[in-house]
């Protein structure tokens, strides 16, 4: 009997157990196709097959950092020793020597110590160029430590600085470098593009709780252009199919029936230790003591072998991609359910069985389920506001009157916040505060002091967080500050813009 004998029924039992609407599995072994498979519904009617097409998020990455890797065999950018700003004149921070010491490295290996702005970018539509000119007003804190510290911003930084060395897009230098020479026919750019493609993608879902999702309760989600500027961060869609064979190609160091596609030397930066992952440390026997990131993959071992991993996270979308060099074994996951550990742990599954290696974890129906839980109690203490600050009882407003708050703050990299005071025709009606930023909008309630809880909601996200205004000297309300957790980086701050702020005053009928 071969190892993966009754892996269908295994993983369609597994899919039910997490709580997944449809996934694809596919694996390749010693450059052969050996499982690929799809389980479950892509939409409401339709199955999920291997061939089904889904965004690939984060999986993104690893397409940028070997389309530069390509240009720098050319001998048109190195990894470690030019600025960056030199391929992109339009980056810089508030810092011009730290500017002057970023590389291609420390963006692709996320040792910037870049704060997370993906609030800010997420759907904008302006040119990226422009959008990238706003990073003068950031001064990131940590300097070029060799630790982790994840960014989509800074690969969508180095993605356009290639493009502009190439003189193209980022698009069509992805395309031209790498699908079509490795003929990934299945691979391409954004959800328009993806349901252009063909009619085999799936829809995103969402469930409340592991035990609706477990007996089909989900909430379909949209598809939408979301990544115009964090396009080289995780843009592009595909299926499993693509995956494992894109995989096996830059394992093996560029090869495909046995000629040389991609430029060996310059790729091996990408499984090259760079920055320490300290999350990802103390993990049990079964692993290495710490892990590490190259460009684009997280560096591993699991039981002895060698282990270069990545996921994808998107509205409603999980995915991953495993290579195990060693023993030429690639797996590629997809699901289009917003929360899935399946997703780290079906790789170990699959190398315990086709090596023949010692169980020491069921990785499937006891570990994931369990992790898929937290991942649930975790989306419901983000819902309740359990890790925001402690509410202090019997307090109120140093402004009793609500329009002092109304008016537009902003901030120069994260962009405008509105707060509008909506009152009734009555003027004795008090009235309450909504908060309006990027595409989110809700009402304001009063917490402590001057500080007011809101929600910020969309498909996938369901958060509550705080605004908390403070007093200039001459005692006009003159800052705002949003806050969704107890760390330094959950504070965004934003100075008030407009001078009267009976300009945000709402009459409602």
């Amino acid at each position: 009997m071969t190892p993966l004998a009754h892996l269908h029924e295994i993983l369609e039992k597994t899919r039910v157990e997490a709580g997944l609407k449809g996934m694809s599995v596919a694996v390749m072994h010693r450059g052969e196709l050996i499982f690929a498979d799809g389980f479950g519904q892509r939409n409401d009617t339709d199955p999920f097959t291997a061939e089904t097409l889904m965004p690939i998020a984060s999986l993104t990455k690893a397409f940028t950092s070997a389309a530069i890797s390509e240009l720098v065999g050319e001998g048109k950018m190195d990894w470690d020793t030019t600025p960056v700003s030199t391929y992109l004149p339009e980056f810089a921070f508030g810092d011009p020597v730290l500017t002057s010491q970023l590389t291609l490295v420390d963006l692709l290996s996320h040792r910037t110590g870049m704060p997370n702005i993906d609030m800010a970018w997420f759907k904008n539509t302006a040119p990226r160029r422009e959008v990238f000119k706003t990073l003068r007003n950031l001064s990131p804190p940590q300097k070029l430590k060799p630790y982790y510290k994840y960014s989509n911003s800074m690969y969508a930084v180095a993605g356009e600085a290639s493009a502009n060395v190439a003189g193209t897009t980022w698009e069509n230098l992805v395309q031209t470098k790498l699908l079509d020479p490795l003929g990934l026919k299945n691979t391409g750019f954004a959800p328009s593009g993806m349901v252009k493609r063909s009619d085999n993608y799936a829809m995103p879902y969402d469930a409340k709780t592991l035990k609706d999702a477990q007996e089909g309760r989900f909430e379909k989600g949209y598809l939408d252009d979301i990544l115009n500027i964090d396009a080289a961060a995780g843009d592009i869609f595909s299926n499993v199919l693509d995956l494992v064979k894109w995989g096996h190609v830059v394992m093996s160091g560029g090869m495909l029936d046995g000629k040389q596609v991609l430029k060996k030397e310059s790729l091996k930066e990408c499984f090259t230790p760079h920055s320490i992952m300290l999350n990802k440390m103390g993990r049990g026997k079964d692993f290495a003591i710490a892990a590490s990131y190259g460009l684009a993959w997280e560096l591993d071992t699991y039981k002895g072998n060698n282990f270069y991993f990545h996921t994808g996270s998107l509205l409603g979308f999980r995915g991953s991609l495993a290579l195990y060099p060693d023993a030429d074994i690639v797996v590629a996951f997809l699901t289009n359910t917003h929360k899935s550990a399946l997703r780290t742990y079906i790789p170990f599954y699959i190398v315990d069985q086709l090596l023949r290696l010692p169980r020491t974890e069921d990785w499937l129906s006891t570990v994931t389920v369990r992790q898929t839980q937290v991942e649930y109690d975790e989306f419901e203490a983000d819902r309740t506001g359990a890790r925001l600050p402690a509410r202090v009882k019997g307090t109120s407003l140093s402004h009793p009157n609500l329009e002092d708050y109304a008016g537009e703050y902003s901030d120069p990299v994260m962009g405008i916040v509105t707060v509008s005071l909506f009152k009734d025709i009555d003027p004795k009606e008090k009235g309450f505060l909504g908060l309006e930023y990027a595409t989110y909008k809700g009402k304001m309630d009063h917490y402590h002091y001057d500080t007011f809880r809101f929600t910020f909601k969309d498909f996938g996200v369901d958060a509550a967080a705080l605004a908390r205004f403070s007093t200039g000297p001459d005692g006009r309300v003159n800052v705002l500050s949003i806050v969704d957790g107890p760390e330094d980086d959950d504070v965004l701050n934003f100075k008030r813009r407009t001078a009267d702020a009976a300009a945000s005053v709402v009459k409602k009928d």
